[in-house]
């Protein structure tokens, strides 16, 4: 929701702003149909007209005259009382509705980006969760045995080596008598 009162703030901005860069180069006729001359005053014949909130190229000024491109690209002489720097209503409204569309479609993305970052912050979110279970159950398991709470099982196998040793001992004594008595021929 905040992100569309700021797309909103962006838009109002621009159309109350007045013109950026891009549009400084350009610029509107006003009143009545404008006059474009083959030259910088109105000794110079007519070689054209503008109609009122045509959008004009700038190319170049002097004086109180302007010279202009047109959008059907004929070239001439306005007096610069007739041209406004300013898109009319209309031309701001179709900019701003070309505009705001594109910052839709980027929205769009931009939440598609958000919803793709969210699942794989919880994928990640769960996997550290194991790891971290994990990593306390060998934490607990180094304790006990940094503790020496294994030693039961030590001492078992000492017993069992023991055991087996004495065994041994015995069974090793046993037969050696049995070899002594046994006839030799």
């Amino acid at each position: 929701m905040h992100r569309r009162a700021a797309t909103l703030a962006i838009l109002l901005a621009s159309l109350l702003g007045g013109t950026t860069a891009a549009q400084a180069e350009e610029s509107w006729a006003t009143g009545a149909p404008l006059e474009l001359r083959s030259g910088a005053s109105l000794g110079y014949r007519v070689v054209g007209s503008v109609a009122p909130g045509e959008r004009l190229e700038v190319l170049q000024k002097r004086d109180d005259w302007t010279r202009v491109r047109t959008s059907a690209g004929k070239e001439g002489w306005v007096v610069d009382a007739h041209l406004n720097g300013t898109a009319p209503p209309l031309e701001r409204v179709g900019v701003l509705e070309a505009e705001l569309s594109r910052l839709r479609t980027q929205l769009a993305g931009l939440e598609t980006d958000s919803e793709r970052l969210r699942t794989t912050a919880g994928e990640l979110e769960g996997r550290d969760a194991e790891r971290t279970v994990e990593l306390d159950r060998l934490l607990r398991e180094n304790a006990q045995l940094s503790a020496g709470v294994r030693w039961v099982e030590w001492v078992t196998g000492a017993a069992i080596l023991a055991t087996g040793m004495a065994l041994g001992a015995l069974l090793r004594g046993f037969l050696a008598g049995r070899r002594g008595s046994r006839i030799r021929l």
